[in-house]
């Protein structure tokens, strides 16, 4: 008896060192290729294999016994519910055609062609097939969104990859719990109806659970303090009750609840979409160190000697390019674009984890179903040779192809109001820089896009959500706060600094501003300059004007009969006041970002060039 209380505890003993150590890792790993900017994966992949029991056996998943698919699904569940909150149906309708396609045309060319592949290289029967090739259609936000921060590609490119990987996840998990469920039930009369009551019965109790939480986050039911705990507890909640109506149909009714929260908006939503980015985080670094840390060497020596190295080949070089040339066909995506599209396909943690979850399941079965070993050796080969080969080469490709975008230094401009629309317009017309507006006003941001300004309906003080998460704003190099609030405006450029460097980062600080200059992190700027909504105002009434004023010979600032508000020198722009006393006068070449009267005339030694828009 007592020998069998010190295994028991020993066995406790290890289970909670196993997950202890696997979050301290897994946390430890994605915060050092953050630090180092690193494809996180990489280092998640590395880690699991040298600290699990191929190598230094720091740990060993088996020790979680018959709670490890049960971990695996629930924390699938979490990261699908956060992929569903950020699903956004509106946006989608307005996508190109090629992102459409390669989420129809581009995902059966993928799992169809991955099967022949399969079904021809190892032998196997073609459910089984369909089943291996299902898990490797995802390729996720986790893994693509960090990838386009670090590559920086061209703005077309990256809303196709960014957009792909969104929407995909749903689909791929659709797609593997069909062919999972054909292949555990042989096809046929029994697998058909299994698969249409989980469908359904996640439909439905995804829908309700998601209506449900929508309902009680808008009538404010729920205390502000706890509604990010409320938002996790209710999706594991849907995905426990759905699970125990349908085992496998839990997926589908979370990422349904999720969707439906994201699309409906309901209060305080930013809130917990940064809570659930957070744990996703977690689950990802956790999930890879243990998911990964119970593979064997054995199980690749048997993938590779059996022809994986041409399935391998076959998916990266064959069935992808074909899938992005067909779904781009007679488009406006030029072969340059497609060929970048072909090689960035990068798989992640929700086809890990399936792979990993279904391999548990078929090992678990009283006769075996096809070779879960292999399949879970082909998951993990395609996720590192597109992970490791693409992603760490996909800068280097991008800027073969001459795609890549130079250094961030697009300019984003806080505050949408007449005054921010003109001059974003005036720097996009000279420089032909992007500049993106950013305000918490519909009406300020439907204008700035009405005349074919890049725009955003957000809150600039969610500098560091902002700066990881929205694709547009992945080539931002400098801020400039447009807000009336001077105080304001310091917080924002605070915010913003802690993304960028303080020399990038300006805002309007009026000479009258209380506050020590020297205490204010980034660059005070437009210090002679009425508030931004006095300004419009004027811009409004016709009586001034933003205009563009090219330097042929030299002149002195002071005779200018205008409020000199940028410069334009050799391809850099900064506002006037933010440089040195030595730089502050124009040179011939230069161009000059000005507000001036409408009815004084143009200053001599000067060609003017108006930036008038109707911008309303």
């Amino acid at each position: 008896m007592i020998d069998y209380i010190h295994i028991a505890l020993a066995e406790s003993n290890s289970a909670l060192w196993t997950l202890c150590f696997a979050i301290g890792a897994g946390c430890f790993l994605t915060a050092l290729s953050r630090k180092l900017h690193l494809p996180t994966l990489v280092s998640l992949l590395l880690g699991g294999f040298i600290l699990g029991p191929e190598g230094l056996g720091l740990f060993d998943p088996k020790a979680l016994g018959e709670f490890l698919p049960i971990f695996i699904s629930l924390a699938v569940a979490i990261i699908l519910f956060e992929g569903g909150l950020t699903l956004d149906l509106r946006e989608f309708t307005h996508t190109s055609t090629v992102i459409q396609r390669l989420l129809s045309i581009g995902v059966l060319i993928t799992w169809i062609g991955v099967a022949i592949t399969v079904w021809f290289v190892f032998k196997t029967n073609i459910s089984f097939a369909l089943l291996m090739s299902s898990l490797v259609i995802v390729t996720g936000p986790t893994v693509i969104v960090p990838l386009l921060r670090r590559i920086r590609i061209q703005s077309r490119i990256a809303n196709i990859l960014h957009w792909e990987g969104v929407l995909i996840d749903s689909i791929g998990v659709f797609i593997a719990i069909l062919c999972f469920e054909w292949v555990v039930e042989s096809g046929g009369i029994v697998a058909l109806p299994n698969f249409a009551i989980r469908i359904l019965s996640g439909l439905l109790i995804g829908s309700i659970g998601g209506y449900l939480i929508y309902f009680c986050m808008n009538r404010k039911f729920i205390p502000d303090t706890l509604i990010n705990a409320f938002a996790l507890a209710s999706a594991m909640f849907i995905f426990g009750i759905t699970e125990l109506i349908k085992p496998e149909a839990g997926l589908l009714s979370v990422t349904v609840a999720g969707a439906i929260v994201g699309i409906k908006k309901p209060h305080r939503l930013k809130e917990i979409k940064a809570f659930k980015a957070e744990i996703v985080d977690l689950l990802i670094g956790l999930l890879f160190i243990i998911l990964v840390a119970r593979l064997e060497l054995a199980q690749f020596a048997h993938f590779f000697n059996n022809g994986g190295l041409w399935v391998l080949l076959g998916v990266l070089l064959v069935i992808r390019p074909l899938s992005v040339f067909v779904s781009a066909y007679k488009t406006q995506i030029n072969l340059r674009e497609k060929l970048l599209l072909s090689w960035i396909a990068p798989r992640g943690v929700v086809a890990a984890s399936m792979a990993s979850l279904f391999a548990i399941s078929l090992q678990n079965k009283a006769e075996p179903v096809g070779d879960p070993l292999l399949m879970e050796a082909f998951v993990y080969s395609v996720i590192c040779s597109t992970v490791l080969i693409q992603g760490l080469s996909s800068g280097i490709v991008a800027r073969l192809l001459k795609l890549q975008r130079p250094a961030p230094n697009d300019w984003v401009i806080i505050g949408a109001h007449r005054f921010g629309r003109e001059l974003a317009n005036a720097i996009h017309q000279k420089d032909e820089r992007s500049v993106i507006l950013l305000d918490t006003n519909p009406s300020h941001i439907k204008l700035a896009k009405k005349y074919g300004l890049n725009a955003i309906l957000c809150d600039g003080m969610e500098a560091e959500e902002l700066y990881e998460e929205e694709q547009m704003l992945f080539g931002a190099g400098y801020i400039l706060a447009l807000t009336d609030n001077s105080e304001l405006n310091q917080l924002l450029m605070q915010r913003w600094s802690e993304q960028l460097n303080q020399d990038s980062v300006f805002g309007w600080i009026p000479n009258d501003n209380p506050n020590n200059i020297n205490n204010i992190i980034g660059q005070p700027t437009f210090a002679k300059l009425e508030p931004p909504a006095v300004i419009s105002s004027e811009l409004i009434k016709g009586n001034y004007k933003i205009a563009l004023l090219e330097i042929e010979e030299s002149t002195d600032l002071s005779e200018l009969n205008a409020t000199p508000l940028l410069i334009i020198s050799n391809k850099q722009m900064r506002p006037l006041d933010s440089l040195e006393d030595s730089e502050q006068s124009p040179k011939v070449g230069d161009t000059l970002i000005v507000y001036q009267p409408k009815e004084k005339l143009d200053p001599p030694k000067a060609d003017a060039h108006q930036a008038d828009l109707p911008l309303e």
